[in-house]
């Protein structure tokens, strides 16, 4: 046998003769170490941020380059991305690797995060440059996630250079004409007991699809009594665990067959890898609810919140579990204390849906996973359907699941060994390592709606899931006026500076950036509803518009001029 150092262009043409005979394979080219779906799970959820927020934060840098004369910070950028690209190296981000290079790989993130803060608070800037306004407290939110405009936004702040130590005093949200604006006030993270010096307010806020919006926070003397409002979602909690008893769709028709996100412990004895496991079926045990801990811990006019409070053996989970008045998502967030070894952390999301596969995200599409009850893979949501109505999970990387009689158990932790292959034997003497120990925050969304309409809305909220808007309090409030000497764009004046409006509601955004030669904007879309689509493209800087027809999940990216002159250029060039 002769073997030649060649390319790919010779293989091609040397099998070119064979095409007749080649088999055809659909689907998947492979599934093996089932394992790596869920191994290290920090780096998972770590991962699926950072790239969400690298696309958020280029965008706005290239809005504010574009539109504000804002420098472009291609330097800072390119690092960021090197940082994220180095670590999805084949034993980092299947968690394949040691302990060190864990951590190794979660400073690397966190130095990309850094940059990508820094830049993101200088596009904010930018935003408000121009002749400042009056605010008691100014808000900013800068959105770059087109799909999704309308959404939750959370604001800390101090309400005051110093403690307002006499009365009592509660916060009032307004827009730049004074209006207010219906807002909550929840216990923020540091408990100061200086007369409600620091405070926290969650609100829904109409955004742009790239920009800026702005807001006033005014301190205002006398309390307020909040009340619990009834949520868009219809659910029910159930009163002796504190979990989601029945979840309803948009007919009235009950969804589950149990308990919403129970957890559960799944015996795991695979290596590293998951090597020759195909399915993780043997429960040990389950959290049990501490019964005093079950409560209602905020309530008012934006949302409620119950908490509950679950152990098994050595570890402990906080739940919280939000239903929004004005918003058809319920959200989990859960803190995880995890001290178990060779164990799995699963949730049991039982449904009404006993047949059908589970469909799932992947990378440019769709797939759907057989509900066999073996370990399979998938991006950030799956769903379970039947002709008329859809269960959707939105999460933050746990890729890892598995589905019977309609039961899905979605894997959150495991806890094999570092760096392990089966053929290492281990006992119980000496000590090894094991992965994912100690605290984790997790976050789902569980969303329903009629099946042939649900798809379309996960993509967004999976990236506002891992790239929320990004918030400040007490930047200046800039008021971009046009000026001979400060020529803003009439239309990034007032209080939202949309540089890029909502996109249709069957397109995703993967990216908005400068081209090669700095003289266009790049636009990079894919279809994800699965059908084909004309659909009409707006730019309001310049003032454009585009029309063209997309294929199902089809990927275009557009090139834009300062003209308005719209083209569709090439994927690997742009």
């Amino acid at each position: 046998m002769e073997i030649i150092h060649s390319t790919p262009e010779r293989f091609y043409r040397a099998v070119k003769d064979l095409q007749e005979q080649a088999p055809v394979v659909e689907g998947g080219l492979q599934r093996s170490f089932t394992g790596c779906y869920t191994s290290l799970s920090r780096l998972k959820r770590a991962a699926q941020r950072n790239l969400q927020t690298l696309v958020q934060t280029e965008a706005l840098c290239t809005a504010s380059w574009w539109a504000l004369g804002q420098p472009f910070p291609e330097e800072e950028l390119n690092h960021a991305w090197r940082d994220h690209l180095f670590n999805d190296f084949h034993d980092v981000l299947p968690g394949s690797c040691i302990e060190p290079a864990e951590r190794d790989a979660l400073e690397i993130y966190g130095k990309s995060g850094q940059i990508l803060r820094r830049l993101r608070l200088a596009a904010a800037t930018a935003f408000n440059r121009g002749e400042y306004q009056s605010a008691e407290i100014p808000l900013t939110v800068l959105n770059a996630n087109p799909a999704l405009t309308r959404v939750p936004v959370e604001a800390e702040f101090m309400l005051s250079h110093r403690p307002k130590w006499s009365g009592k005093w509660h916060v009032q949200l307004q827009d730049l004409s004074g209006n207010p604006i219906v807002c909550q006030e929840e216990q923020p993270e540091a408990l100061l007991p200086f007369n409600g010096w620091r405070r926290k307010i969650c609100f829904m806020a109409d955004l742009p699809g790239i920009g800026a919006k702005n807001f006033r926070l005014k301190a205002v003397e006398g309390a307020t009594r909040q009340s619990p409002c009834r949520t868009a979602l219809n659910f029910e909690p159930d009163e002796t665990t504190g979990l989601v008893r029945q979840l309803f769709d948009h007919r009235g028709e009950p969804l589950l067959s149990g308990l919403l996100a129970k957890p559960i412990v799944v015996e795991d004895l695979g290596d590293s890898w998951g090597t020759n496991c195909w399915a993780y079926r043997k429960v040990v045990g389950e959290f049990q609810p501490d019964s005093r801990s079950i409560r209602l811990i905020e309530k008012g006019p934006v949302r409620n919140i119950w908490q509950s409070i679950h152990h098994f053996h050595h570890s402990k989970i906080i739940i919280d579990t939000i239903g929004y008045a004005d918003w058809q998502v319920l959200e989990i967030r859960l803190r995880i204390h995890w001290n178990e070894e060779r164990k799995r952390l699963k949730l049991s999301i039982p449904t009404r849906f006993k047949q059908g596969d589970v469909r799932c995200e992947i990378p440019g599409g769709v797939i759907d996973r057989p509900a066999d009850g073996q370990e399979h893979v998938h991006g950030r949501w799956l769903m379970l359907a039947d002709s008329e109505t859809a269960l959707a999970v939105v999460h933050t990387g746990l890729h890892g699941f598995d589905c019977h009689d309609g039961e899905i158990r979605l894997s959150v932790l495991r806890s094999a060994a570092y760096c392990h292959e089966q053929g290492f034997k281990i006992a119980k003497y000496p000590a090894r390592k094991f992965m994912d120990q100690g605290v984790h925050q997790i976050r789902l969304l569980v969303v329903t709606g009629k099946a042939n309409e649900l798809p379309m809305r996960l993509p967004g909220l999976a990236d506002w899931l891992d790239s929320p808007p990004a918030v400040y309090a007490h930047l200046p409030i800039g008021s971009m006026t046009k000026t001979d000497d400060i020529p803003y764009p009439e239309i990034l004046s007032g209080e939202s500076k949309e540089f890029l409006p909502r996109l249709p509601q069957n397109l995703r955004l993967s990216a908005c950036k400068p081209s090669a030669d700095r003289k266009k904007i790049i636009l990079r879309l894919q279809e994800i509803a699965g059908k084909s689509a004309a659909v009409e493209l707006r730019l309001n800087y310049p003032e454009s518009r585009y029309s063209c027809k997309f294929k199902p999940y089809e990927i275009k990216t557009v090139a834009v001029d300062r003209a308005g002159g719209w083209k569709e250029v090439d994927l690997i060039d742009e």
